[in-house]
């Protein structure tokens, strides 16, 4: 006899058969075969489990499929939806083929990530750009940044951000807030260059090293009229100025990035011929320019000073 069976695998091959396949069953037991496989053997590939405790039962077969049929219903075939960009892809990507963005469901399946950090995706951030979109462009990190853009505005610019405290310049590149970026990053240069001439002469009077802090500043108390009133008082500018950057960066770096994100979201809405392309080009992060701030603020000084 012959029936086709989808979800159910060869007792021969045990390969899963589909709608398409001239299945045959065992007429003892029950097991499905190709006609092929079945041909093959001339008799049931579980012809040895007749009569056992172990003989092919039909319905224990069933559970098992109608459970996965359940399951894959439940997941639409495979097929997720981009918590990030909104992209409907297949589950066995792994993450979205638009935005990069992993499947968190898949990661986890117990829980359900939240994207926007408990901000309604259809609320209104200004000028029409809601919180699912400006989810898309900032792509990573965002149950953090979106509920901060949603606090943040004219009135209230104070947050704190613990990555532009202790990473200004490399922190604003690597979000892409490249003209904040670049003024941060040679203001910490400039910072760093005030405190050179002290670095200076505690090397020449021997201060700069195998002493602890508090070694250094007794030195420099008592040697004080040697170094100069001049350098002590540029080196405390460069650590003002240090601090400075450092504390304006965290207290309003997430209002500069709400403003620079708002920004070029309008600007992709009303004038991109591709939102795509601009919304990868012009949002989300890139851990190079990280990297290259951070190295640069902590290594230009010391080149340049080599030539002075």
């Amino acid at each position: 006899m012959s029936l086709n069976e989808k979800g159910l695998s060869c007792a021969g091959c045990k390969a899963y058969l589909f709608e398409e396949d001239d299945i045959v069953y065992c007429p003892v037991c029950g097991a499905p075969h190709h006609r092929e496989c079945y041909n093959r053997t001339g008799h049931c590939a579980l012809e040895e489990l007749h009569g056992t405790e172990n003989e092919y039962d039909a319905e224990k077969a069933a559970r098992p499929v109608a459970e996965e049929k359940n399951e894959s219903e439940k997941a639409e075939n495979g097929v997720v939806t981009c918590g990030i960009c909104g992209e409907r892809y297949s589950r066995e990507l792994n993450k979205c083929p638009k935005c990069s963005a992993p499947d968190f469901a898949k990661i986890n399946p117990y829980s359900e990530f939240d994207f926007l950090g408990g901000v309604p995706a259809d609320l209104k951030l200004e000028d029409d750009i809601t919180a699912k979109e400006a989810t898309r462009f900032v792509a990573a990190n965002t149950h953090r940044y979106i509920p901060k853009f949603a606090l943040l505005n004219k009135n209230n610019r104070v947050s704190w951000n613990w990555m532009a405290f202790l990473f200004p310049c490399g922190w604003m590149l690597s979000r892409k807030m490249y003209k904040n970026g670049i003024i941060t990053g040679i203001l910490s240069i400039i910072a760093t260059f005030l405190t050179y001439p002290l670095n200076l002469a505690l090397y020449n009077l021997g201060l700069a090293e195998g002493n602890t802090y508090a070694d250094i500043v007794t030195g420099i108390v008592e040697k004080l009229p040697e170094i100069g009133a001049a350098v002590f008082i540029l080196a405390m500018l460069g650590f003002v100025l240090n601090i400075v950057i450092r504390v304006i960066s965290a207290l309003f770096g997430d209002y500069f990035y709400r403003s620079y994100a708002l920004s070029a979201i309008k600007e992709i809405k009303t004038q991109s011929d591709d939102p795509d392309y601009d919304y990868r080009k012009k949002g989300g992060v890139n851990i190079l320019l990280f990297f290259v701030g951070t190295m640069l603020i902590q290594y230009i000084p010391s080149i340049i000073a080599m030539f002075i």
